[in-house]
């Protein structure tokens, strides 16, 4: 089990060292899911936060962060993640929900290469463990950086391409050597597929629903 305090401890210094400036979290859902959760969800790094909301945490003990923020939230990737939930027939508290890079910033591309790897760097010490759970048995991924991070520490191979139903967007799926599948979104705040009648097939192909 992940020791909360210490992360917190490893996250201030490293948003110090690293020169962010505007918060972090890693972790979506409250720490039990990290042992608990069947799905994972992991994407880039957090956005700015909403109003009110504590900048610096692990966790959110609360429940799923985008179930608890819906109505005040700026991220655009909210309404994709539930509409995902509810497609693949799961509760969001279900949901083992964070990212690869823990800083918040309002573009990624606006960030140091150092910035970015150190970030990265701290995201892979975090999941290393949770992520090689044998019971772990979906693990979904939007953004590339995220695809990367999860690959490498799973060791997971590209088993098939999808088209999306989105222009030349693709879909990717991957298996890991003891069955466990790594499925390759998209950034979802910039393609809402889950809201995209001619995604849905795609999707469904993609997860196994429908061959």
């Amino acid at each position: 089990m992940v020791d909360g305090r210490q992360w917190l401890e490893i996250l201030h210094s490293g948003e110090a060292s690293l020169g962010f400036n505007q918060g972090f979290k890693i972790l979506y859902c409250p720490l039990t899911t990290l042992v608990t959760a069947k799905v994972a969800f992991l994407s880039l790094n957090p956005g700015p936060a909403p109003e009110g909301a504590d900048l610096r945490v692990v966790s959110d003990e609360r429940g799923n962060s985008y179930e608890v923020e819906r109505y005040i939230t700026r991220s655009p990737i909210t309404d994709q993640f539930l509409r995902m939930t509810e497609f693949l027939g799961m509760a969001p508290t279900d949901v083992l929900t964070g990212v690869v890079a823990p800083f918040r910033s309002a573009e990624w591309n606006s960030l140091s290469s150092a910035q970015r790897a150190g970030s990265l760097e701290i995201g892979r010490q975090f999941w290393n463990e949770p992520l090689l759970r044998p019971d772990l048995s979906l693990m979904i991924t939007s953004s590339q950086d995220a695809t990367d991070l999860v690959c490498t520490i799973t060791r997971a191979r590209l088993e098939k391409t999808f088209p999306s139903g989105w222009g030349t967007i693709n879909l990717k799926r991957f298996r890991t050597s003891n069955g466990r599948t790594v499925i390759q979104l998209p950034q979802l705040s910039r393609y809402k597929l889950f809201s995209r009648k001619a995604c849905e097939t795609p999707l469904r192909r993609l997860f196994g629903l429908l061959e």
